[in-house]
């Protein structure tokens, strides 16, 4: 068999197991080709050495030959560089962040435990504050269906890893849309569970009340096997859900559901008729799947939106990272440096009025969404080219957080799903909302969606397009899936 064709997809890579079409090495080995034929693509901090990953497949086939295989057996798999990897430093990607730990963070523990493979550390916004991946201090990812595009972050690296089929899954850590932007990006799903779901261990944070640990993965199903191995109570978490275990990833639907979208009027697309015509086109597609389709008032969503960002439970921030603005500050991005500095402008009183208004708000949107399976937005309302980021780093950024930025704070669980190919070849996604609890029917409405839509996963369905446009002839015009 061709591995070279094959999509880490975790059934087929069983599947290929089970029936001896290829060994875990073999898939190591795979993995380090697609990696190094890649070049520099600015995916990776650290890899592991490709030859301490081929041990660690061989011993699992020695140690499961015969036996049932565990969840995530042979799987490879990569992390973002603000969770801890034993034995690897975590950097946050900035030169003057030290940290070297001895032990691997509770999710990376537990995706190990389960057989997964790692293959390396990846890139981010420089300590996971920026939701484009422009923010590093050299070289930075860019979509896999157009360099021009940003990447989308902060998980960048996560993100373009899955999308390029160099890992089969990834972890990354979401903030404010950090586990959900790279998905929509690169055509790929980006699973965010309840939080304290998974625990927080092991991870530099930005805002303990709004993090948690995102999968990137190449289907909705894939997304979810992963979230059921490393979701679970953790003791030495404060943060962690005492029910994590409890809470059902599976969940039995009915073939009609309702499902909500903003006003009209509150849909922002800053501009970009093409996102725009897609999302309509998406929720039309719901509909087909068997939703019923009703509006909701988005100013609870806008309101919570300004929480991680624009209050006073900015000055978190400096908890974890400040220290290095004020010690080393040549080696903190300036946009990041900047957010650092309006994070400790603002007054204890100031905090404890955002946590107040965000408890408010979170009782609102729970009211809110009682009468609906999900909402239904875009993951990113207009798609932006990596030099106009560059250009207005804040007020793009903001932008595309429109939609994310508001799910932590009033405590929801997310899916990013893609969705289709815009006529101009760049992806286009929608998240799935739900109340604390609800992965389950993110999950089941997600797979019908995703089946429904019928594109191949990241960089794959980019290939058949160029395929399809080369053998209908240039003049023939690009076919795509909508």
């Amino acid at each position: 068999m061709d591995i070279s064709k094959l999509g880490f997809d975790i059934e087929a890579l069983h599947d290929g197991y089970r029936t001896g079409l290829f060994s875990p090495a073999d898939i190591v080995r795979e993995a380090f080709r697609r990696i190094h034929a890649r070049g520099e693509d600015y995916v990776w901090t650290a890899l592991v050495s490709e030859q301490a990953a081929i041990e660690e497949a061989r011993r699992l086939e020695t140690e499961f030959q015969g036996k049932s295989l565990p969840p995530l057996y042979g799987v490879p798999f990569s992390v973002k560089d603000n969770i801890d990897v034993a034995g690897m430093p975590t950097t946050c990607g900035c030169a003057g962040f030290d940290r070297q730990p001895e032990v691997s963070a509770m999710s990376v523990a537990k995706a190990l435990d389960a057989g997964a493979i790692l293959i390396g550390k990846n890139t981010l916004d420089q300590f996971a504050t920026g939701l484009n991946g422009t923010r590093t201090m050299g070289g930075h990812c860019c979509s896999v269906f157009d360099e021009q595009y940003v990447s989308g972050g902060s998980s960048s690296g996560s993100g373009v890893a899955v999308a390029a089929g160099l890992a089969a899954f990834s972890l990354g850590t979401d903030t404010g849309g950090s586990g959900r932007v790279p998905a929509a990006m690169n055509n790929i799903v980006g699973v965010k569970p309840t939080l304290g779901l998974v625990s927080g261990s092991g991870l530099v944070y930005n805002n303990r009340y709004f993090d948690c640990v995102p999968v990137f993965a190449r289907t909705v199903e894939d997304g979810y096997r992963v979230l059921e191995v490393i979701r679970g109570c953790d003791e030495s978490d404060s943060f962690s859900r005492e029910d994590a275990d409890l809470i059902p990833l599976q969940k039995a639907m009915q073939d009609d559901f309702v499902f909500a979208i903003p006003f009209k009027a509150q849909l922002k697309f800053f501009g970009d008729a093409l996102a725009e015509a897609a999302y309509w086109q998406a929720v039309e597609a719901m509909k087909e799947i068997g939703g019923r389709c009703i509006e909701i008032d988005f100013a609870i969503f806008v309101e919570a939106g300004r929480l991680p960002f624009d209050s006073g439970l900015l000055a978190e921030r400096a908890v974890s990272y400040g220290d290095v603005v004020q010690s080393r500050p040549e080696t903190v991005h300036p946009a990041v440096a900047a957010m650092i500095k309006k994070g400790l402008s603002y007054t204890g009183t100031d905090t404890i009025q955002a946590i107040y208004q965000m408890t408010e708000l979170r009782k609102k949107a729970k009211r809110l969404l009682s009468e609906v399976d999900v909402l239904v937005t875009p993951t990113v309302g207009r798609a932006y080219k990596c030099d106009e980021l560059k250009e207005n780093a804040i007020e793009f950024n903001n932008n595309i957080g429109y939609y994310t930025y508001p799910i932590s704070p009033l405590d929801l669980c997310a899916l990013a799903v893609p969705a289709s190919v815009r006529p101009d070849g760049i992806p286009f996604g929608i998240s799935l909302v739900a109340p604390a609890g609800n992965d389950g029917v993110l999950n089941a409405i997600g797979v019908r969606y995703q089946k429904h839509a019928g594109l191949k996963p990241g960089i794959d369905q980019k290939i058949m397009n160029e395929a399809a446009y080369a053998g209908a002839g240039a003049g023939a015009g690009v076919v795509r899936a909508q």
